[in-house]
């Protein structure tokens, strides 16, 4: 507890509240330490005081306060306002929220005042005092993004990352899926045919051999969602669209029509039937939760957390943790979002990649050898349900990738693989000659495993990194998605090789 009070620097994420200047005793809670000194001010839940040594900003978390000086308690109340979607706002932060206070011993109260505000109140069991108050404001994620940065707002949510001004973290995985109703007996599109829907260039199902209907599209607004198609169909124009505000209403309308097409997040789809996306050279990626925890599926959006980086109070700083956290993830899962938790793929699931790898092989002996190489280091193992990818044009992680360092590290650090080997697997698109692909796959495998090597140390899990080149890629290389998508760091699991290579 000592080294907690020492000076802090920062800024402060609520209003100053400045008490009367008088003399206090500062406690820590075990009892062992007590200082004492003029308080100055009560600053986004830091004591400001002068003491005989000098100036000192200290926790009001870790201390109590006794004396003429110290603040009303209801000044000790953390506050914090909360933006985003009303999805994430209604849905996500409630159990959140729940299940913190419950951990940490608090009463929770949740007080809905309309669509767009709701209040959440963490009351000490004990003594009954308000520990903390939260407001909630649905709105869309770029401006609650942009109240962060302007520090009108603590946090935010949204399926947009907040970009170098904000801190952040993925907490949660969605995806936007393409959906029908149950009497359209469409089940598979590719990404061509999706675009052209989306265009209007196929405005009629007999286009693709489905019954003679126009073809009726609804699509939940948001900049989210057209960020989320520009980076599968760049430059792209939706056209003949139904704009709806609400995931709910879109899924509704398409349930009751069969000529209809939706484009919903996957916690969202009711009654609809999700298509499968698929790729001319064969390989197809549904929408399910393994492939978007893996970020496989092509419309995967990641659900973000963002905070800037003032200082704020003990709670709040506790509750960010929680929501980052393994523990968390049982509550995300059953507030109907996908959860980040490490999942494992068996090899024999590998079926269709490993299949095409083999046939596009074909009597390449060379690229044979490698598919075996890679049969023989991975047939053992399991894949791990996290993937490393990078930031267009550079050897940048992506936020994603970024967040599945601390996630992997933390999981190490929890002895989840202790007397196992992770496997950092890199691949490439097709583009390029197979050789100097080979070399990069590699040189972005090692790269993923020194990250995560300078952020668990020491530990008894042991990190290899290997790398196969373009032989066996996740979609088709024809589109600037599927190359995107190839370009990747797997995860595997295996027991020690006895000759690993370093």
């Amino acid at each position: 507890m000592l080294h907690r009070l020492a000076a802090v620097a920062g800024f402060a994420v609520m209003p100053c509240v400045c008490p009367a200047a008088g003399s206090v005793v500062l406690t820590t809670l075990d009892g062992s330490h007590r200082i004492e000194g003029e308080l100055l001010s009560l600053d986004g839940g830091y004591y400001r005081l002068e003491t005989e040594t000098g100036g000192l900003t200290i926790d009001q978390g870790d201390v109590t306060c006794a004396g003429l000086g110290c603040p009303d308690p209801e000044t000790l109340v953390a506050r914090a306002v909360v933006g985003g979607p009303a999805d994430m706002i209604h849905r996500l932060m409630p159990p959140l929220l729940e299940s913190f206070a419950e951990r940490e011993g608090l009463i929770y109260r949740h007080i809905f005042t309309s669509d767009t505000t709701v209040t959440w109140e963490m009351e000490d069991a004990g003594t009954g005092l308000l520990r903390a108050l939260i407001e909630g404001q649905v709105e869309e994620a770029g401006d609650a993004v942009a109240k962060v940065v302007s520090r009108n707002a603590t946090l935010s949510l949204g399926r947009v990352a907040g970009g170098l001004k904000v801190d952040q973290d993925v907490i949660a995985l969605d995806a936007l899926v393409p959906v029908v109703s149950v009497e359209n007996p469409r089940a598979m599109i590719t990404l061509e045919q999706f675009k052209g829907l989306l265009t209007g260039r196929l405005s009629n199902w007999a286009a693709l051999d489905g019954p003679n209907l126009p073809v009726s599209l609804h699509v939940v607004e948001g900049r989210d969602v057209t960020r989320a198609l520009a980076r599968v169909f760049p430059g792209l124009r939706v056209r003949g669209v139904t704009l709806h505000s609400d995931a709910e209403a879109a899924a509704v309308a398409v349930e009751g029509d069969m000529a209809a097409l939706g484009l919903i997040p996957l916690s969202r789809i009711g009654n609809t039937v999700p298509l499968v996306i698929g790729g001319a050279c064969g390989l197809s990626t549904p929408a399910t939760r393994v492939n978007v925890k893996a970020e496989d599926y092509p419309l995967t959006q990641p659900l973000f957390l963002h905070r800037n980086g003032a200082r704020q109070p003990r709670i709040i700083r506790d509750f960010i943790a929680y929501a980052r956290s393994h523990e968390a993830q049982s509550v995300i899962h059953a507030a109907g979002f996908i959860d980040q938790a490490i999942g494992q793929i068996d090899f024999d699931r590998q079926g269709d990649r490993l299949a095409y790898a083999v046939l596009t092989a074909g009597d390449d002996g060379d690229r044979m050898a490698e598919v075996q190489r890679m049969v023989a280091a991975l047939m053992e193992g399991e894949r791990l349900t996290m993937t490393f990818r990078f930031r267009d044009g550079s050897s940048d992680l992506d936020p994603q990738s970024a967040s599945n360092v601390r996630r992997l590290s933390d999981a190490i650090g929890r002895g989840a693989f202790d007397g196992k080997e992770l496997v950092l697997v890199g691949f490439t698109d097709g583009e390029g000659p197979d050789d100097g692909n080979l070399r990069l796959s590699k040189r972005r495998a090692e790269a993923v495993r020194r990250a995560i090597s300078a952020f668990v140390g020491e530990s008894k899990v042991a990190l290899s990194a290997d790398g196969f080149g373009e032989i066996m890629p996740m979609a088709c290389d024809d589109t600037a998605w599927g190359r995107q998508v190839n370009r990747r760091v797997e995860v595997w699991v295996r027991d020690p090789q006895p000759h690993m290579d370093r």
